[in-house]
Parts: structure tokens; C-alpha cells; sequence
């Protein structure tokens, strides 16, 4: 499905490697074992090597996958993420070591792809995902693959790929579990279809909170990486709307049957609402940040203060809940409302915010 001739780039390069290497360094035999395969063959691996991913985050789930889509072929990839490298990344990050925190993740993750195919083009881009960049990229891609952290983005990510016809996979992890869906414009159903509003704040815990089982992220990250080779080389046997739910703790798989819902305000009706929407942080005179939650709520502050008791100083004071974290100041109020002090940066303020109080 390579677009601006992409096939004509898929027969050169078969053509370059039927004698013996490419001009980006590619041999033949480098992906013997993967050609053999009935489901794949010669052609689908011409089709991965003109095929361009995009990379929505570049924690755990974004790098095993796009670690494992490189290896396979894909050697077009974009990275996209606004963090930095943080010492609690290491226990599920393969391609990150102690050197690398501190460095934007995006930078970091390139650097070390690189490493293992440096023919590859592989652009890292330092940003928040906003709906302009949304806009600029998901066009240009073949697939993209969802390496997020919140669901904000999520739908954001949706809303572009619904719009511009690009199929994604949706994949999130928490604790022991993870689940997956791939997501085909026209096809089946998208992520609207399955979550038609994102929850309110405070309802789903963060990783911070629940934790993550180091292992969780590689597993769902495989399965991500072949339902993106499946929707490059247009498989039969790809499901549109199969949602998998993997728990590796307590050793279960389970999958659903999603349907596409006539009424769905994206697919459906093609209303593009994340997309549309303004920015939600703001810098306020000072050293401080706005940001405003996805959907106002009755947020429980007291029950938001317990679960981050182990992780901060979170105490209740009125009608607010302060929250001194990571050199950092949260006061949240009861509609999801928080002023993040002691950060200028807004996306340091949304990063935050996304990763404490509302995913």
C-alpha cells in the first residue's frame, strides 16, 4: 500500500538485491528466513521495504515495535514523542541504557535503530502531538502504530487516520495486561467505535500508579509489529475489529469481536472533534502552566491523593489537591482543572498531568 510510487521503489530494490546487496546496505540473506514464509514470500518483503510506519510514542511499546518492524523490513520509519529518557524507563526499554536519560526519547530510540540498520531512514521528531502535527504526518504514512501513554492522543491519532484513510493499530498496557486492535478506515470499526468518549479524568490509573510488568510491552509490541506487516502487505487474514486482551501474569488471551457503530461520530459521521480541538494547556504569568482536562468532571480528589500517596506528597487542602512531584508543583481542583508549577515548558506541564492525574 506504499503511495507516491512506491511500487516502482518495491521492484528496484528487489532488483538491487537479486544481486546480492542493496545501496542502502541490505543483503538478500538478511531476510532469508522471513521470504520463505508462505504469508509473506518475496513480494510482501519488496512491499515492507517501500512501506513507510510512523511511531506514536517511544516508551516501551513504541520502541520494541519499531525495533521489530526494522528488523523485518521496514526501513522508512518516523518517531514521534515529546519526553525525555527517564531512569524508570529501563526495566522495559531494550533499546535505552543508562547513558541515554536525559536525552529526548525520540533521539535516543533513532540512534540506537540506527545501530542495527544504519542504511535506514529513520527520522526522530521531538514534539507534543498536536493536531497540526497530527495533520502533517499522518498523511505521509503508510501505517501507523501507537506507542502512547494517554488517551488524548489516541484520539487524536484516530481522528487523523479516519480522515486521511491511513490504518492504524491501536495498542495500550497497563500492570500485567495489554490489549490491540487494528484499525482500518472504511473497513471496521475505529476507536470511537469502542470508546465513543474518552473517560473521565482521574477514572483509568496511570502506569506511575498500577505499574507495568516489564515483559507486557515486548508481547503486545509483537503483536502490534504483525498486525502492521499484515496491513502492509494486505493479508486475508487480517480482522478488522479483532480487539486482543492479553494478561501474561495470569497466562490468558482472549479476543472480541468489535463492530462498527453506525452512529460513530468519527467513522460515522466524520466529525473530526480531536482534531479541531485548541490546545489545553496555557503559560500563566509567572512560573506556571494551565491545563485543562480532556472532559470536565467530578474529579475524587481524595481518592486520587491515595493512589499517588507511594509515589508523592498528595495531600487534600479544601477544595484542591497539591501534589509535589519531580521537582514540580500540582494543584488540581475538583472539575480536573490543574496549575503545574515550577515547570514553564506547556508540554512538561501536559506530560505531567497525563502521566499522574489523567491518562
Amino acid at each position: 500500500m506504499a503511495r507516491d510510487g512506491g511500487e516502482g521503489a518495491a521492484t528496484a530494490w528487489v532488483a538491487r538485491g537479486a544481486r546480492g546487496r542493496n545501496n542502502r546496505g541490505v543483503t538478500t540473506s538478511q531476510f532469508a528466513r522471513q521470504v520463505v514464509l508462505p504469508v509473506l514470500g518475496r513480494e510482501g518483503q519488496r512491499t515492507l521495504g517501500a512501506s513507510r510506519a510512523l511511531v506514536v510514542g517511544c516508551g516501551a511499546l513504541g520502541t520494541h515495535t519499531a525495533e521489530l518492524l526494522l528488523r523485518a523490513g521496514v526501513e522508512n520509519l518516523t518517531l514521534v514523542d515529546r519526553d525525555l529518557v527517564e531512569e524508570t524507563n529501563l526495566h522495559r526499554v531494550a533499546l535505552f541504557t543508562p547513558d541515554d536519560v536525559g536525552r529526548p526519547k525520540a533521539e535516543a530510540a533513532a540512534d540506537a535503530l540506527r545501530r542495527i540498520a544504519p542504511h535506514a531512514a529513520i527520522t526522530p521528531v521531538v514534539a507534543h502531538l498536536d493536531p497540526h502535527l497530527a495533520e502533517t504526518l499522518v498523511p505521509n504514512t503508510d501505517v501507523v502504530l501507537d506507542g502512547l501513554d494517554n488517551l488524548e492522543a489516541r484520539y487524536l491519532i484516530n481522528d487523523a487516520c479516519v480522515k486521511h484513510g491511513v490504518p492504524w493499530v491501536y495498542t495500550a498496557v497497563l500492570a500485567t495486561h495489554g490489549v490491540t486492535m487494528p484499525i482500518l478506515p472504511e473497513r471496521g470499526p475505529c476507536l470511537r467505535c469502542l470508546f465513543p468518549d474518552p473517560p473521565p479524568p482521574g477514572a483509568i490509573p496511570t502506569c506511575a500508579e498500577a505499574g507495568i510488568l516489564g515483559p507486557v510491552p515486548a508481547a503486545l509490541a509483537a503483536v502490534q509489529a504483525t498486525t502492521a506487516i499484515q496491513l502492509l502487505t494486505r493479508s486475508p487474514d487480517l480482522v478488522g475489529g479483532r480487539l486482543v486482551r492479553l494478561d501474561l501474569w495470569a497466562g490468558r488471551a482472549e479476543t472480541t469481536r468489535v463492530e462498527r457503530a453506525v452512529d460513530c461520530p468519527c467513522c460515522g459521521k466524520r466529525r473530526f472533534e480531536f482534531l479541531a480541538r485548541p490546545s489545553r494547556t496555557s503559560v500563566l504569568c509567572g512560573d506556571g502552566v494551565q491545563v485543562l482536562p480532556r472532559t470536565r468532571g467530578n474529579l475524587d480528589l481524595d481518592g486520587l491523593a491515595a493512589r499517588l500517596a507511594p509515589l508523592a506528597k498528595a495531600r487534600v487542602q479544601g477544595r484542591v489537591l497539591v501534589v509535589s512531584i519531580e521537582d514540580a508543583q500540582l494543584t488540581v481542583f475538583p472539575d480536573g482543572r490543574a496549575l503545574v508549577k515550577g515547570v514553564s515548558d506547556p508540554d512538561r506541564a501536559q506530560t505531567l498531568y497525563d502521566r499522574y492525574i489523567a491518562r
